[in-house]
């Protein structure tokens, strides 16, 4: 009796278990409003300092609000109100963890990205140029179809010139993405945080090429 009433019991908790599945997901995607789908970083040292440059190349997703596709009259549209960008060479948890505090550094790149809106029949791009640190930072996100009971899909291109990116040495960077509302991270507030690849190295030093003089 006592075996049949396990398997009875195992039966409903396996049940139950299956019931859940598509509700489990991934800690960072159920607590970001903005999801990062894939990334491209590369980091260019330069002397001399502050003539850094930080190429990128994004595919972002926006679920809007708590991930139920509200948009908040546009608010998580990243080519209508613009998208925030920071790059830390600190990851993800350890900025969580140590900021504000003496063991956070300061953000390596950090923009405010808004976009003038070209419309061309049904496709829609954004551009923008803006001045940052020692240089300027221009961009252009496209937008693609809209999956159901979401905000958005962008793809986002970016240089930044001028930087100090000497700070960044590793093959990892934490890359920071928000959004008008500044409620990219849904639950905790703030930017959503996603531990990325970089490229680093150095720039191409150019020849120098010098004036000859004529003999006579």
């Amino acid at each position: 009796m006592r075996q049949w009433l396990r398997v009875v019991l195992m039966g409903a908790f396996a049940s139950a278990l299956l019931g859940f599945l598509p509700y489990l997901t991934s800690p960072a995607r159920a607590q970001n409003e903005i999801n990062l789908n894939s990334s491209t970083v590369q980091v260019v040292h330069n002397a001399p300092t502050k003539t850094d440059v930080l190429n990128m190349s994004l595919n972002a997703e926006s679920n809007g609000d708590f991930g139920t596709g509200d948009c908040e009259s546009g608010a998580d549209d990243l080519l209508e109100t613009g998208v925030h960008i920071s790059v830390s060479k600190q990851s993800c948890t350890f900025r969580a963890t140590n900021c504000p505090g003496i063991l956070c550094a300061p953000l390596d790149f950090d923009a405010q990205v808004n976009y003038v809106e070209h419309d061309i029949g049904s496709a829609s791009y954004g551009t923008s140029f803006a001045p940052n640190a020692s240089g300027n930072v221009s961009s252009k996100i496209v937008a693609h179809a809209t999956p159901v009971n979401t905000c958005g899909t962008w793809s986002i291109n970016l240089q930044a010139t001028g930087q100090n990116l000497s700070g960044i040495t590793g093959t990892h960077v934490a890359l920071f993405l928000n959004d008008s509302d500044k409620d990219g991270n849904s639950i905790a507030g703030g930017p959503a945080c996603f531990d990325v690849n970089a490229n680093v190295g150095n720039g191409i030093t150019k020849p120098h090429t010098g004036v000859h003089r004529a003999r006579h």
